[in-house]
C-alpha cells in the first residue's frame, strides 16, 4: 500500500538495484564468471547451460536437459580446473549442475 503523498517508484529504479545487490553477491564479478564458464566449455554447450547462481563459491549451473546435465557431469572436473586456472582456485571451489529452463 502506498502513503499519501508519495509517488509511485519506476520499476527501471527497483530492477536496477536487484541487479546492483545480485552484482554485489558474486563481488562484482557476475561477468567474469560467465565468461570463465563459457570459456571452459565446449561451445556447443553453452547454448544449453545458465550460470544462476555463487553461494560459498559454489558455482550453480541450470541444464537443460538431462543428457547435458549428464555429459557436463562427467566433464566436471576438467571444467572446475579450468575455472579455477582463469579465476583462481579460491572463487571456485565446486560446480554444481540442475535442470532448469534455459531462456
Amino acid at each position: 500500500m502506498r502513503k499519501k503523498g508519495k509517488r509511485p517508484v519506476d520499476i527501471r529504479n527497483i530492477i536496477s538495484q536487484v541487479i546492483k545487490k545480485l552484482d554485489t553477491k558474486t563481488h562484482g564479478q557476475r561477468g567474469e564468471i560467465v565468461q570463465a564458464w563459457q570459456d571452459a566449455i565446449e561451445s556447443k554447450a553453452i547454448a544449453h547451460t545458465k550460470p544462476v547462481a555463487i553461494k560459498k563459491n559454489i558455482l550453480t549451473i541450470e541444464v537443460d536437459s538431462s543428457t547435458w546435465l549428464y555429459m557436463l557431469s562427467l566433464k566436471k572436473k576438467n571444467t572446475l580446473l579450468k575455472m579455477q586456472k582463469t579465476l583462481g582456485k579460491e572463487k571456485i571451489k565446486d560446480i554444481r549442475f540442475r535442470m532448469g529452463e534455459i531462456s
